[in-house]
């Protein structure tokens, strides 16, 4: 049997459309099946031929596709060029899984309109760190570029936003400040090269770019080419912040630095005409009021776009000042039919609670009229980031909360981590020395992109997919990294920190260290979600007051729930093969990983409850019980340990400015037997 594509109708098909047909005749030649491409004018319109048609067709919203199956014919409706991409990568996913046969009517439209990541730059990053360091290179090619673009359109995402602290002086000299960047014209040509195939290639598979920069910051060598004191660039310096901050207001009040910013602005437009928008925040490094801030937004990048006339959009981030300022000051000024402004849905930690309460909690509108403004979330997974993990009803409930009137949808990612080349991994064990992050962490990416296209998706699919990669075994690894997902949320829930650098679950890390037993016992809970802290549980259980909530003896029945299934997860792999290889191998080290990972906070939890029992109610038992608790802690500490190494290399972490790896920290973990003791 043979298959003929019939797509377009022009000389020049759409790059999305061309995309979706290379991946549909990559599922027919699986199977054996030749196909033959012609153009969708010439389609005889015989329904006795096997045919698929592709076309973009009334009636369905942007991005919406629908498959519909007439005897032999295919047809594949999009509503845009990007909505027949989908329908084609929609078609070559169910031949892959269940041939031709498996082929059945449906129709789907996206469910969040924007879906996006969030790519934190080595380039001036916000963070440090071995993997952004080590990263630098990879990202200067167009391979890692292609392959991660693509990875993107495939899982429906439609918005890269790139950031940086300050990314212009790579990407361009200008004219009116030629010495304001450090490189020659030969490494500026290298990286114009790359930026423009990123935005050139992302819009070719229906992706929008957005760059982002951290608003005010300078580099030394900026400075010194404006002809100002290389000191002006300083950043808050935790052992002399007033020398850091008498920095950012010189250099916030400076006028010189705001021409360059001007500049650097319109420059940016003119040298990217395929860049889509821009991004930047009215806080992070400026001082002053709302207000005050604003007003330095409003005088170089409303300015700059006013005077150039471009109707950009335009993201503005409002996480640490009043929406409500950046809506009157600049979004009702600024000309763009476009324009969002952001919020951190989950803070630092997307993976705690479905419907996190930060925008009532912060009131993060004030008086706003939602009516008036589009709101896109940052969503922040730093939570885990070297084990494999996700979770579906998780994710689905996650995206669904977050349907609102006033919201267009989100951007995810990282501050302390890069999904680039795979530093962290052991390149002899398991893994392809070209191994990138993404593609280790292919079900995040996947579960994140489809679910908020369309958080309908049957379960199935995911156990399609896992069986895809894994064999007999792809059940239960889907059971068992959906249950340390499950497991991890709960632990984030009791105690709760909310930014990146105080709080790392995975290692247990925070800029100041590792987490001890009597740092868990000081911790509240996550606020507004009905989980109930240690302390306020211990104070409400002696005097008898009602208690309404997700309790810690509860969160403790979650983590025993979880591990079980984990437990399950890998005795049924290691009961049917004796001895993995491959990926499989090393999802097997995850999910043990992961189990000694839930063991460990299950005993620490456990323990910390019973030190502040001991501690508000003087019961002795209580702490000798944490004392043993902690012993068996360690335990499953040097356990987690061993795994660990057995494939793990240690890295310096971004944000929490600490080595990951557990073994480092054992002496931490006997600290705590210690710590109780003398409590």
């Amino acid at each position: 049997m043979a298959m003929n594509l019939y797509y377009g109708t022009m000389k020049q098909t759409e790059p999305q459309i061309e995309f979706g047909v290379s991946e549909l005749k990559q599922q027919l030649y699986s199977l054996r099946i030749p196909c033959f491409c012609e153009r969708l004018n010439l389609f005889p319109g015989d329904l006795s031929e096997s045919a698929i048609c592709l076309e973009i067709a009334d009636g369905l919203p942007a991005e919406g596709f629908e498959i519909k199956r007439e005897n032999n014919l295919i047809r594949v409706l999009g509503g845009n060029a990007s909505g027949v991409m989908y329908g084609a990568l929609d078609l070559a996913e169910t031949i892959r899984y269940h041939g031709l046969d498996g082929v059945i009517d449906k129709r789907e439209e996206p469910f969040l309109k924007m879906r996006g990541v969030k790519f934190n730059l080595p380039y001036e990053p916000y963070a440090d760190g071995d993997l952004f360091r080590k990263n630098k290179e990879t990202l200067m090619t167009v391979d890692f570029w292609r392959d991660y673009i693509d990875f993107l359109a495939k899982n429906r995402y439609n918005c890269l936003s790139l950031w940086s602290e300050n990314p212009f002086e790579m990407m361009f000299r200008l004219s009116k400040y030629p010495d304001a960047t450090p490189y020659s014209d030969e490494e500026l040509a290298r990286f114009q090269d790359v930026y423009r195939y990123i935005f050139r290639h992302a819009k070719d598979r229906g992706i929008e770019t957005f760059l982002f920069t951290w608003n005010v910051r300078i580099t030394p060598a900026i400075a010194r080419g404006l002809g100002l004191p290389p000191e002006l660039a300083d950043e808050e310096d935790p052992n002399d912040k007033q020398r850091g901050r008498r920095a950012v207001m010189l250099r916030q009040s400076n006028e010189l630095v705001k021409d360059y910013f001007r500049e650097a602005i319109k420059t940016l437009l003119m040298t990217y005409p395929d860049l889509t928008g821009l991004g930047t925040s009215n806080s992070e490094s400026l001082v002053g009021t709302p207000a005050e801030c604003e007003q330095w937004v409003a005088e170089t990048y409303l300015e700059a776009l006013n005077e150039v006339k471009a109707n950009v959009p335009f993201i503005h981030r409002t996480n640490m000042s009043n929406g409500t300022i950046a809506q009157e000051m600049f979004l009702e000024k600024y000309p763009c039919s476009r324009k969002y402004i952001s919020w951190k849905y989950s803070n630092a930690h997307m993976y705690s609670h479905p419907v996190p309460q930060f925008e009532t909690l912060f009131d993060a509108w004030g008086v706003m009229d939602l009516s008036k403004v589009r709101v896109l979330y940052t969503v922040r997974n730093d939570d885990f980031h070297n084990l494999r993990g996700c979770n579906a009803s998780y994710i689905a409930k996650y995206v669904r909360e977050m349907k609102k009137p006033y919201v267009d949808g989100f951007y995810w990612g990282a501050d302390g981590y890069l999904w680039a080349k795979n530093f962290q991994h052991r390149p002899d064990l398991h893994l392809a020395d070209s191994e990138y992050s993404f593609e280790k962490d292919w079900a995040q990416f996947e579960m994140i992109g489809r679910l908020s296209y369309n958080p309908d998706l049957p379960e199935s699919l995911w156990d399609d997919k896992y069986a895809d990669r894994y064999g007999q075994y792809g059940k239960a690894v889907n059971r068992g990294v959906s249950a340390a997902i499950d497991g991890l949320c709960a632990v984030n829930r009791l105690i709760w920190l909310n930014y990146d650098y105080q709080w790392h679950p995975e290692s247990l890390l925070s800029v100041s260290g590792f987490r001890s037993v009597l740092d868990i016992m000081e911790s509240g809970a996550m606020p507004g979600v009905g989980t109930v802290g240690m302390r306020e549980y211990l104070e409400k259980s002696k005097d008898g007051t009602p208690i309404k909530g997700e309790t810690p003896p509860e969160v403790l029945e979650i983590l025993k729930r979880n591990l079980k299934m984990i437990q399950a997860s890998i005795a049924e792999i290691e009961q049917g093969v004796s001895n993995p290889i491959g990926e499989l191998a090393c999802v097997l080290l995850d999910l043990k990983a992961w189990g000694a990972l839930e063991r460990y906070y299950l005993c620490k939890l456990e323990a910390a409850l019973k030190l502040l029992d001991f501690k508000m109610n003087g019961n002795i038992s209580s702490k000798e019980e944490a004392v043993g608790l902690l012993r068996e802690a360690l335990v499953c500490w040097k356990e987690l340990s061993e795994i660990g190494s057995s494939h793990f290399i240690p890295y310096r972490m971004g944000r929490v400015n600490q080595y990951f790896g557990w073994s480092l920290y054992t002496a931490d973990v006997e600290q705590d037997i210690w710590l109780a003791e003398g409590l």
